[in-house]
């Protein structure tokens, strides 16, 4: 680099276009921005002045140990009784199943039995043929003639005047 260059670089800078009054206006937005947060915070202070200790106190373990310890007994007589809850409760789940099941069997044989009186009573099977050591060969059946039919009487047709094409008939032509 040579210094005509950087003479030139600098004659050449450009000119700032923008006014006083428009370089205040982000200084000034940042500064009303931090007093409205700063307001907000000493609103809220009352009720964030109540957390602090608490979440001071919640760390503390001989506190909550110690209540621990006094609840402690409150809760395995609450775990002991729901323990024996639960088992009396499984007892009369199991007691109803069983009459569940003895209902539904008897059910099923009452069901039978109205099944048996609804359908027909069996015709009684024939006496089995007398067994014999060998039976002769039978003669064929000999082959009985169908009757013949008889022929049908037919209607007698109507005698009078026939519409042919279905054109309409007169009256006075039926009386020639």
């Amino acid at each position: 680099m040579n210094s005509d260059s950087d003479q030139a670089w600098h004659s050449a800078a450009p000119s700032s276009s923008i006014t006083a009054t428009r370089r205040r206006w982000p200084w000034l937005l940042l500064i009303v921005i931090l007093m409205v947060a700063g307001a907000g915070g000493v609103y809220a202070w009352p009720q964030i002045e109540p957390l602090v200790p608490a979440l001071s106190n919640s760390f503390s373990g001989e506190k909550v140990a110690a209540a621990d310890k006094e609840a402690l007994p409150d809760l395995l007589a609450a775990h002991q009784k729901v323990e024996d809850d639960l088992a009396a409760l499984g007892k009369s789940v199991a007691a109803q199943q069983e009459q569940l099941k003895s209902v539904a069997d008897q059910l099923a044989a009452l069901t039978a039995k109205v099944d048996a009186l609804e359908r027909p009573a069996p015709p009684p099977a024939p006496a089995p043929p007398p067994a014999v050591a060998e039976a002769p060969a039978a003669a064929p059946a000999p082959h009985v003639a169908p009757k013949p039919r008889r022929p049908s009487v037919r209607a007698p047709k109507p005698s009078g005047p026939i519409s042919v094409g279905g054109a309409p008939l007169n009256a006075a032509a039926g009386g020639r």
